[in-house]
């Protein structure tokens, strides 16, 4: 199993997500489970190739975009890719992330993070693929985000309440649960 990680590139948010990105990179190795991830050598992103590659991991797939390559100073692969793709858009490297990826952990993250998470989840919800969706909600990190969630479909906004098809969790064995008990579940037609 391939999965797709999302998070933060800012090591300025504090050790504890640092640590968890570590914990999170060293289990998915452990476990024999390859990551696939924005590919650089940069930041937080760095950490978690390094913690994964350093715990005996074999299958790290990085994804960058030659557009951010353009603007972003510093923007190189991390140097012990197992698989790379140069893709021309941020948006072609959405997409590859999520065809790549058998399932996701969604970390905690910024700007660019809630951009995947928005791939991600409307990619499921709109039934393009059927793939384990976790949020890893540290520390209640993202408990605004799914309270939102809810209220847009409690407003019918959407007719697939949010836990219906993503799990949140804050343990990490959980996740790794989900993932391993995974079953497909018939999602609401949004056209019907």
């Amino acid at each position: 199993m391939k999965v797709g990680i999302t998070l933060t590139s800012s090591l300025s948010v504090g050790q504890e997500y640092i640590d968890l990105t570590i914990e999170v990179a060293e289990r998915l190795a452990n476990e024999k489970m390859g990551i696939v991830y924005g590919g650089t050598d940069y930041g937080m992103m760095s950490e978690l190739a390094k913690a994964y590659k350093d715990a005996g991991g074999n299958d790290l797939t990085g994804v960058m975009a030659k557009d951010l390559m353009a603007v972003t100073k510093g923007y190189v692969a991390f140097d012990g890719l197992d698989k790379t793709y140069l893709e021309e858009t941020m948006d072609d490297r959405k997409h590859r992330i999520v065809f790549e990826s058998d399932a996701f952990i969604i970390l905690p993250g910024g700007y660019g993070t809630f951009e995947e998470i928005g791939e991600i989840v409307g990619g499921k919800v709109n039934k393009l693929y059927d793939k384990p969706i976790a949020i890893f909600n540290y520390d209640g990190f993202y408990d605004t985000l799914i309270k939102f969630l809810d209220e847009m479909q409690q407003k019918d906004f959407s007719k697939v309440p949010f836990s219906d098809f993503v799990f949140i969790g804050s343990d990490l064995n959980d996740i790794l649960n989900y993932f391993k008990n995974y079953q497909t579940k018939e999602l609401a037609d949004k056209f019907v």
